[in-house]
């Protein structure tokens, strides 16, 4: 893909030109904060986006390819991710991210217990009432439970896609800059050698502007009819700004990652928090039920781990 030359004009664009791009994630794998970030790139770049967090989003199409095709979605955001509906999404590029399994129960023991919103998730509200009358390591044991169909969508994805990029959540938040940069690049929609015009930067904050004005009222009309401009690439300053209002201090309210608030949405910020939570009994029922996954994702090289 040709990126725009610094001159008054700007390259017309087909479909063809502009592949589906996809985040593939998974409950507790800081799908909410990728998910506003890759948004915030897909608004500035004029691209039609969707959120499928749930079967129940993709009807009434028989698949989540049809509901691409039919809805000529341009950026889609898989946030519960299955293997079965992702490989049938071609032509397509996009990034795949993990966690921990072991920081997933923990987060979502926390997240079930206290913050998560269950007005759109009635299964939800019974094990949070569980889980207020279990101790700590009673209610990892039942969260396990609760959460196993997480686990095993981890567990089914394929891994060899030479489309899908495979990260790590604890690379991504450690280095923003650098994961996303690798991500851009990768869709496509980062040109660090380019040269962007004048009018291509307006052209930008214009798509910007299109969808803020979606966001300001209810029903089908913009508050300012801006027209949108579908575009090729990024260019970089614009995605240094979009971290930068997307850094874990400022979502928090000014925390800092380590510095827990169990109530949050984002509770903690740092990697490898199940050695403060995890018994030799439930590391044991753990690797006798999880214990191959861990391997797999590049955590663990056997299972002789301990807490």
């Amino acid at each position: 893909m040709t990126a725009p030359a610094r001159s008054e004009s700007v390259p017309a664009l087909s479909t063809r030109d502009m592949p589906l791009a996809a985040f593939y994630g998974h409950h507790k794998c800081a799908t909410g904060w990728i998910t506003r970030i890759f948004r915030e790139m897909s608004f500035h770049l004029g691209r039609r986006h969707s959120i499928v967090h749930l079967p129940r989003h993709i009807a009434p199409h028989d698949s989540l390819a049809d509901k691409v095709n039919d809805e000529h979605i341009d950026v889609l955001i898989y946030t519960n991710a299955d293997i079965r509906e992702a490989r049938a999404l071609y032509p397509s590029r996009g990034f795949h991210v993990v966690r921990d399994p072991r920081d997933v129960l923990v987060s979502a023991y926390f997240s079930h217990k206290h913050s998560h919103p269950s007005n759109k998730w009635p299964e939800l509200e019974p094990h949070r009432e569980l889980l207020q009358t279990l101790s700590l390591e009673e209610g990892l044991a039942a969260e396990m439970v609760f959460s196993r169909d997480v686990f095993a969508a981890m567990d089914a994805w394929d891994y060899a896609q030479p489309h899908v990029l495979e990260l790590h959540m604890e690379d991504l938040t450690a280095n923003p800059d650098a994961g996303f940069t690798q991500i851009a690049q990768f869709l496509g929609w980062l040109d660090p050698e380019a040269s962007y015009s004048t009018l291509y930067h307006a052209l930008i904050r214009m798509n910007r502007l299109h969808y803020k004005g979606y966001e300001r009222v209810p029903g089908p009309w913009p508050l300012l009819p801006i027209p949108r401009r579908r575009l090729p690439t990024l260019p970089p300053d614009t995605l240094q700004r979009i971290l930068e209002t997307h850094r874990f201090d400022r979502l928090t309210g000014g925390r800092k990652k380590g510095q827990e608030n169990v109530h949050s949405h984002y509770r903690k910020g740092t990697p490898g928090d199940w050695r403060n939570h995890f018994t030799p009994a439930l590391a044991a029922r753990f690797k006798n039920e999880w214990g191959q996954l861990l391997v797999k994702l590049g955590y663990e090289s056997d299972l002789s781990w301990e807490v």
